[in-house]
């Protein structure tokens, strides 16, 4: 199935209202429908303080389940992530039909799947409150979802059958504390039984935070699953070992975006500096699949740094098929649409031609075609 075009901006935009209504509804409130009141406000932001504490620290205590906690996490949390969602899912080469969402919360990810139009979406959480909120702003939206409360440790997933689409948003630190014995074995574990629920051609999506432990982790889990023969979809074009976990460089997705002003408030009032999308992400693909299939793919590069001024104009870090790379551009070149997660074939130290725009599905050979 072709992908819908979306525009992330105005995707988000759109939602404002809704998620308004539904914190109104949830917190039993009435006020207008277009902003929060004064109070409102700062209590939001409070809470969004507590939260961003909650995800830095691995801690989520009893608090942060609470009513006021959720409530501040569908106001911010949940458009911010459905935008991350439509980012990711952009770099699918076809629709999901099959998605599952695991640790959901209040799902904004099986959203961005719906909104991209895949058939069969399923949340899983051990929040029953979350999930009920998550249901019921999905519904008035006009999407169908299937939610079911869930917990790690019991069954590996309350819905039988394999997907095209496994998500895991946030949730590995959550479920997988470092107080946990065995954490990172167990961890391991989990991930491995995901892939194994997928079709052959379905893929693995985890999403975190971009601080130097998540990514970390996420760099972590790359090297391990590459290194038992797991082929990886996005953002990796390298197949052997990882050179930012090598350099213990961070390494992570940057996807700009014209903000909404409720964001941006939510995001001042919560003293949070954030002028794009990011997030550290893996796009794992089925044991039972192979690496994409690039053209010419030894002069592939993906952008993985934001421009930083050089003595001769602007330099790009890259990482390839073959490990890493250095793009150096003179001043009177044109960099506008070169951004982080964008690939370019190099043609020279400074020479590029540009393959796909961040978000964007890798241009795989049809290996079905005849010339």
């Amino acid at each position: 199935m072709k992908k819908t075009k979306i525009k992330i901006s105005a995707e988000i935009e759109l939602l404002i209202p809704e998620l308004i209504g539904a914190f109104r509804r949830f917190q039993k409130l009435s006020g207008p429908d277009h902003e929060l009141q004064t109070r409102e406000f700062r209590t939001t932001c409070e809470n969004v303080q507590k939260i961003e504490t909650a995800f830095e620290k691995a801690n989520f205590d009893e608090e942060f389940y609470s009513r006021e906690i959720i409530a501040a996490y569908l106001l911010y949390h949940f458009p911010v992530h459905y935008g991350q969602g439509l980012s990711r899912l952009g770099e699918l080469p076809f629709v999901p039909k099959r998605v599952l969402e695991v640790a959901s919360g209040l799902a904004p990810f099986s959203l961005a799947a719906l909104k991209y139009g895949a058939q069969e979406v399923f949340a899983i959480d051990q929040n029953e409150v979350m999930l009920k909120l998550g249901s019921e702003l999905i519904g008035r939206a006009g999407y169908p979802i299937t939610m079911r409360t869930w917990s790690y440790g019991k069954d590996l997933f309350p819905i039988p059958g394999t997907f095209d689409l496994i998500i895991l948003p946030y949730c590995l630190n959550e479920l997988f504390p470092d107080a946990l014995k065995n954490s990172e074995e167990r961890k391991m574990q989990f991930i491995q039984e995901c892939l194994a629920r997928l079709n052959p051609t379905g893929f693995l999506l985890l999403v975190d935070r971009t601080d130097q432990r998540s990514n970390t982790q996420i760099l972590k889990i790359r090297e391990h699953f590459v290194s038992k023969g797991i082929a990886i979809q996005a953002p990796c074009l390298c197949k052997s070992f990882c050179p930012a976990l090598d350099s213990k460089s961070p390494c992570f997705a940057q996807r700009e975006y014209e903000k909404p002003y409720f964001i941006k408030e939510l995001q001042r009032g919560a003293g949070i500096f954030l002028n794009s999308l990011k997030m550290s992400y893996l796009i794992l693909k089925s044991p039972h699949a192979k690496w994409p299939q690039l053209q010419n793919e030894a002069s592939l590069f993906r952008v993985v740094s934001p421009p930083i001024e050089h003595h001769v104009g602007k330099r790009y870090y890259l990482c390839g098929v073959n490990g890493k790379g250095k793009l150096d551009l003179s001043i009177a070149e044109k960099t506008y649409d070169l951004q982080r997660g964008s690939l370019i074939a190099l043609e020279g130290r400074s020479k590029y031609k540009m393959v796909a725009a961040p978000g964007k599905p890798l241009p795989e050979i049809d290996e079905t075609s005849t010339v």
